[in-house]
């Protein structure tokens, strides 16, 4: 039995859960997505009805060989190979190609399916024991390296013990306190095949499956223990000492992007890509299909290529001239829908599998408007989720209730959160506020019975207080300005005085992502980019933002809330998900906001095997191949 080294300093037994702690980074939860909000509302059906019918319904010959492209969003540039991520790499698009040429233990997602593709997994279902406090794991016998060495628990081993230094350093990108390893107590290895994890008590096992297991990446330790390139791979990580220092050696390697192509290092897979061209300057890079993968899954293609570009309209280029196979249309040109569809490509929109919230401001100035349930439920009642899906969206998204989208046939989405508890009503909002106490005027309402009864203000409230509130929302998008000065008349309509405040998004980061710790000095915050529930994250018990002493969620605590997370931690099954994602919903924990797809694909039509499309944002071009 092998002891985990518990980098935090914290006891083995602490109820520290990982989604309930402070990441050191706040990059870490919040990784920017491309804004998915479209410029302008005209032409919205027909967009609509060409974009449902532009994806060929007929089964194409495939055939074996051929090149396929894709081009990244603009500024998305692979540029971390190492399949343990740095804080500055923590990106799914990288980890969604590291994941090509190192599988991961369980792989993430399927065609158009949420959750963990054991198909693909090296990793058997989990076998979970001794009331749900161990996790018996069984590897697939017929995963190798590419060098001939099998895939053993030699490599978990090696995964486990570079994680805990980068953990203890604060250098892996995933570490949290309380997440792995320190939920693990110890590791037994029962055999070149099969391992056990200890766990400090008893956890979920559609949470820890989700949300934990999913980190596991054997790592190829016959080639990657050592400490310099010319040095002998050896057991140099068996001690935490030696574990940094290999870390920091395959952390110094994976940053030197001119020998991606060159590196032995990156030439030991076990996944069914290599790659062997890559452009440190334009960050262009060639895979070609392993001719020694041995797992499930193997590809179709010759190879493929990823494209980076600086702007949508470098890309809408490089669509045009034929450059690559795999592109998306910018927002703001969805009007050339038809002309793709007449040039021999699909358009498609992609869904995923991410949320998208307006925080509210539980510090600072508007702390006690925002700390009362009957004001979170009139802001809710205002927003109008299908008008900005059906006009600024071009239907291009999914409702959101909760902590989790409307993802289709997902069960990790409460029945509940597909009905709208807070329907868009201007009269109930404005009702809402007048039993509260509020005299509403067109001007600027004001409260005029304050107090913490029935029927009054709330703590904090003093007699004539403005019902005003600031809302900080993303630029340049003009849908997403749209959106928010929609909302900010049906506000203004109910009483309400929105004050809005476009900032770019760097901006958005840097001044309402500085709270908590720091007070919140805004009302409401939005992003208007889709979010992901944090890398590895499969199950959206919307910890990272409301959970206690968490960064994101503008500092919201609500204790019963904070059982029910416990609880879909801890307790077996999906009703206690369910259960914190309904209360999290009805206590309008932030205000549910349309989520906008994560891009609207352009795939050449000789292209097959793509669709339906990754939930979590994965390419997935081992499923790809030409038509005949």
């Amino acid at each position: 039995m092998t002891n985990v080294p518990n980098p935090s300093g914290l006891p083995n037994n602490a109820r520290i859960d990982s989604e309930n702690s402070l990441p050191r980074d706040r990059g870490l939860l919040r990784r920017r997505r491309r804004f998915s909000v479209v410029a302008g509302i005209a032409t919205a059906g027909l967009l609509l009805a060409s974009c449902a019918s532009s994806t060929s319904t007929a089964s194409p010959t495939p055939r074996t060989g051929g090149v396929a492209s894709y081009a990244l969003g603009p500024g998305d540039q692979f540029s971390w190979i190492l399949p343990l991520e740095n804080e500055a790499n923590y990106e799914n698009y990288d980890s969604n190609v590291s994941n090509g040429l190192f599988r991961p233990l369980y792989y993430v997602g399927g065609a158009g399916t949420t959750g963990i593709n054991y198909a693909l997994s090296i990793g058997t279902p989990p076998i979970y024991s001794n009331g749900d406090t161990s996790v018996t794991i069984n590897l697939r016998h017929n995963y190798t390296w590419s060098d001939g060495v099998p895939v053993t628990t030699k490599d978990i081993r090696f995964f486990f013990e570079l994680e805990a230094a980068g953990a203890k350093n604060g250098d892996y990108a995933p570490y949290l306190p309380g997440r792995m390893p320190n939920d693990i107590k110890s590791i037994s290895y029962q055999g070149r095949y099969q391992f056990t994890l200890h766990l400090n008590h008893a956890y979920n096992p559609v949470w820890f499956t989700g949300n934990q297991l999913t980190w596991i990446y054997p790592l190829p330790v016959q080639s990657w223990d050592r400490t310099c390139l010319n040095c002998r791979s050896t057991n140099a990580a068996s001690t935490p000492g030696g574990a940094t220092k290999v870390l920091d050696f395959l952390y110094k390697e994976s940053a030197q992007l001119s020998t991606y192509a060159t590196n032995p290092l990156w030439k030991v897979v076990d996944g069914p890509w290599t790659l062997t061209s890559f452009d440190p300057t334009t960050y262009h890079a060639v895979f070609r299909a392993n001719p020694r993968y041995t797992g499930a899954g193997k590809p179709k293609l010759a190879g493929y290529q990823i494209y980076s570009f600086t702007s949508a309209t470098a890309e809408l280029d490089a669509l045009r001239s034929g450059l690559i196979d795999f592109g998306y249309l910018p927002t703001s040109d969805l009007g050339l829908t038809r002309y793709f569809q007449t040039h021999g490509f699909n358009v498609q929109p992609w869904k995923v599998f991410y949320d998208n919230i307006a925080e509210l401001g539980y510090t600072g100035p508007y702390r006690h408007l925002v700390d009362q349930l009957y004001l979170r439920q009139a802001l809710q009642h205002l927003v109008n989720e299908k008008l900005y899906l059906s006009t600024t969206l071009h239907g291009f998204g999914m409702l959101d209730y909760g902590a989790a989208p409307l993802y289709p046939g997902s069960t990790y989405v409460s029945p509940a959160l597909h009905h709208d508890p807070y329907p868009y009503s201007i009269a109930q909002a404005r009702s809402l506020l007048v039993s509260h106490g509020w005299k509403i005027s067109s001007t600027m309402s004001t409260c005029v019975s304050p107090g913490t009864g029935p029927g009054h203000c709330g703590p904090g409230i003093p007699k004539g207080a403005p019902l005003r509130i600031s809302m900080m929302y993303a630029t340049p998008s003009t849908s997403l300005a749209a959106q928010a000065q929609a909302f900010a008349s049906a506000a203004r309509a109910a009483g309400i005085t929105i004050q809005l405040n476009p900032q770019p998004q760097d901006t958005m980061y840097s001044t309402a992502g500085v709270c908590p710790p720091g007070p919140c000095n805004w009302g409401i915050a939005l992003y208007g980019a889709q979010e992901d529930f944090g890398q590895y994250v499969l199950v959206p018990t919307a910890g990272v933002e409301f959970a206690k002493g968490n960064y994101w969620g503008g500092g919201y605590y609500n204790p019963t809330e904070q059982q029910l997370l416990n609880d879909a931690y801890d307790q077996p099954g999906l009703s206690k998900l369910y259960q914190v994602e309904n209360y999290q919903s009805r206590q309008v924990a932030g205000l549910w906001w349309t989520v906008g797809d994560y891009e609207v694909a352009v795939v050449r039509k000789s292209l097959t095997g793509w669709n339906p499309l990754n939930p979590y944002a994965n390419y997935m071009p081992s499923r790809w191949s030409f038509k005949r």
